[in-house]
């Protein structure tokens, strides 16, 4: 239990002596003194009564210190890719081998060099005994990856591969493999998706850094040095200085071709050779990547390089036919399976991952499922339909959602083909064409979708619908006229200032939680500015008493600050938005609590006790004042209103689901259509939603990157 400072009791003493003093300064009663003080001392009390409700979550670790995060963050890390991997079926119907060689040699630095360099690091021995002694050495498949990342003498690995060719899986597999040999303290494989990042605008370290504090809310704390230095920085930009951090950048190939070798040049800048790391490419365009406009090649420093090869027929076979998972539909496979090794266009899309994985969604039942419902495999090698590989493709992508949303026999439908298909495809072109091709799909940015208008029903909500409760209690004392006008004076000044705040080009995160403190200075400061506005705005409106207790309560509600869950958490979207949510909903409720109690109080001071009926009445008049305030601090510290109205108003225009985030928890959990990545859905992969997308449109608003 934390003990409270003295200057808090020291401070109760004094507010309660300034409030006697002042009540019998006005002529009132002595007798009901007792009960008057009894009355402020609740009100005093508020925020203990706030604290209980505020605490969702716990504070945190008590510590900051890197020691500690780094390890609570490899235990986050490795819950966060192992749920994936099972979700993502790696091993269903069996691990798929995919085999690779050394990369070619104009690609990476030569191995004399890698050798030379790393033996010349303070520390390193010149002849380490795990190191390669070739490229060649380099060779392997599967769960030799992180044996393979270990021979190599600077630890800089890039892996090349052709599309769908397997170079995520095969990083999620290294990241694991890294972290089972990790030793206490060591730095912690954390995978970065290069697409949603614009090295034209934002500092690589700020974007990782970014990254981290997203999907792990508790690394946005501030760091302890030790000694302690000058200036601070979050827990999050701290590990990445340290180097405890190892990134494994993922997908240099998707980002737009203008930029890559500006983000090459940008990596070799902030992660100087001595910096561990592990980056993916297309083959073809990184080799592009590579040479810059006036013609000269730039490496990525230190690095060694392997490139993953295509599937062996045989194993792709043998996948298709044992996941049809019975004699009568592998044999449906026979014609299919014998093409495979040849030029054939089909032989070609199914030589990777990708194209095997869609291909046994698309053509093997699932359990109860009757053959004769299904399309069958041969007519993939119709050549008059798929004259090429790009034309195999296609038709794969094309089939792939209706597949994965064809009925079961034995399972209600809730959501047909048709709704999936409509939801994805408007997910997929906002990604592509409104945030600049982020592969992130995160849900508190929906509201981008929709920012100008959906900013006015934000304050139409805030601002008329939350002072409407009060407008309508007062009607039946003051009249129906007088009740609509004191309704439009308080809400009309609301809905603008709501507005205002709900179309700020800010990019705003999502909240993961509040409690109440007097730590630190930033409280005292907000919660003068909000009891200085609070107060003088209902002084003006409903009277000087009210406003200057007003002003203390709501004063007080500027000590919420945030807290995080425990780094070692794994975040999901879900679990974001319920945090958020949860933060929403106390936030508003301490705005009403506080009204509540100080429209009794207030009564009480002015008037004397009256009947508990008056008391209550009086309540429930300071409650639908203070729902309001309450509303705007809410909306000022979480991003889930302006959720809600976005995701309702996309609701009724049809372009998304009305239970969304059930909706993208079924595509990622039973459909394989999308993967989660900390606290962001992506699309399996990044052709399909570029195929989902399609070219761009007149309708579509242009591109910014986030």
């Amino acid at each position: 239990m934390r003990r409270v400072p003295k200057w808090v009791g020291l401070l109760y003493v004094a507010l309660v002596g300034a409030f006697v003093a002042w009540y019998i300064a006005r002529g009132h009663r002595v007798d009901s003194l007792v009960a008057v003080v009894s009355a402020f001392t609740g009100l005093l009390a508020l925020p203990a009564a706030v604290i209980a409700v505020l605490r969702p979550e716990k504070e945190g670790p008590a510590t900051t210190r890197l020691e500690d995060a780094i390890d609570q963050l490899a235990q986050g890390v490795r819950r966060q890719w192992e749920a994936e991997a099972q979700v993502r079926r790696l091993n269903d119907p069996f691990p798929l081998s995919v085999e690779w060689g050394a990369a070619d040699a104009d690609l990476v630095e030569s191995w004399p060099h890698l050798r030379e360099l790393a033996g010349s690091w303070p520390g390193r021995s010149p002849a380490h005994s795990t190191w390669a002694v070739s490229p060649k050495q380099l060779a392997g498949k599967g769960g030799e990856i992180g044996q393979v990342f270990e021979r190599v003498p600077t630890r800089r690995l890039v892996v090349l591969g052709e599309p769908g060719a397997g170079k995520t899986v095969l990083l999620i597999r290294l990241l694991l493999a890294l972290l089972e040999n990790r030793s206490p303290g060591g730095s912690v494989p954390v995978l970065f998706s290069l697409a949603a990042w614009d090295p034209a605008r934002e500092d690589l370290y700020t974007w990782m850094a970014d990254q981290l504090a997203r999907d792990h809310p508790a690394l946005r704390g501030l760091a302890t040095a030790s000694p302690p230095q000058a200036g601070t920085a979050t827990q999050a930009r701290a590990l990445l200085e340290q180097r405890l951090i190892l990134p494994i950048l993922d997908g240099l190939d998707e980002l737009p071709e203008a930029v890559r070798a500006v983000a090459l040049h940008a990596i070799n800048q902030v992660l100087p050779a001595g910096q561990p790391l592990v980056l993916s490419s297309r083959t073809a365009e990184y080799r592009s990547a590579l040479t810059t406009p006036a013609g000269a090649t730039v490496l990525l420093n230190g690095a060694a390089g392997i490139c993953l090869r295509i599937l062996d027929p045989a194993k792709a076979a043998a996948y298709l036919e044992r996941d049809a998972a019975g004699t009568g539909s592998a044999a449906r496979w026979s014609r299919v399976t014998a093409s495979l090794g040849t030029d054939t266009p089909v032989a070609q899309a199914l030589s990777t991952p990708l194209g095997l994985f869609l291909a046994r969604t698309i053509y093997n039942p699932r359990p109860d499922e009757y053959l004769t419902d299904l399309a069958h495999p041969d007519e993939l090698l119709d050549r008059a339909r798929f004259p090429t590989r790009e034309d195999v493709d296609t038709h794969l992508f094309a089939a792939f959602i209706p597949a994965a949303y064809r009925p079961h026999p034995h399972h209600p439908i809730r959501w047909t083909a048709q709704q999936a298909q409509r939801t994805l495809t408007f997910l997929a072109r906002h990604l592509q064409y409104t945030f600049g091709g982020t592969p992130n799909l995160a849900w508190w940015q929906l509201p981008e979708v929709l920012r100008r208008r959906q900013a006015i029903v934000v304050g139409l909500t805030v601002g008329l619908v939350g002072w409407l409760p009060f407008g309508l209690l007062i009607s039946p004392t003051l009249g129906f006229a007088e009740g609509i006008s004191s309704w439009l004076v308080l809400g009309i000044p609301w809905t603008i200032a709501a507005t205002m705040l709900a179309a700020s080009t800010k990019q705003r995160h999502p909240s993961s939680g509040i409690r109440w403190s007097w730590r630190g200075k930033s409280w005292l400061k907000r919660g003068l500015a909000l009891g200085l506005i609070c107060g003088l705005f209902f002084a003006a409106v409903i009277g000087l008493a009210y406003g200057f207790l007003a002003g203390f309560a709501f004063g007080l509600l500027g000590g919420l600050r945030p807290v995080h869950p425990d780094i070692d958490k794994a975040v999901g979207p879900g679990a974001v938005l319920a945090r958020d949510r949860r933060t929403f909903s106390v936030i508003t409720l301490a705005g009403g609590l506080a009204g509540g109690l100080t429209g009794a109080l207030t009564e009480v001071v002015e008037f004397g006790f009256y009947p508990p009926a008056w008391l209550a009445l009086e309540f429930a008049f300071g409650l639908t004042a203070g729902l309001p305030v309450g509303l705007m601090i809410g909306l000022a510290r979480s991003v889930w209103m302006e959720f809600l109205v976005a995701r309702i108003g996309l609701a009724v225009l049809r372009h998304i689901p009305w239970h969304f985030m059930s909706f993208l928890a079924d595509a990622h959990e039973r459909r394989g259509v999308l993967r989660q990545v900390g606290a962001v859905y992506q699309f399996r992969h990044i052709d399909l939603q570029r195929h989902l997308a399609g070219p761009p449109s007149l309708t579509d608003w242009g591109s910014h990157r986030k």
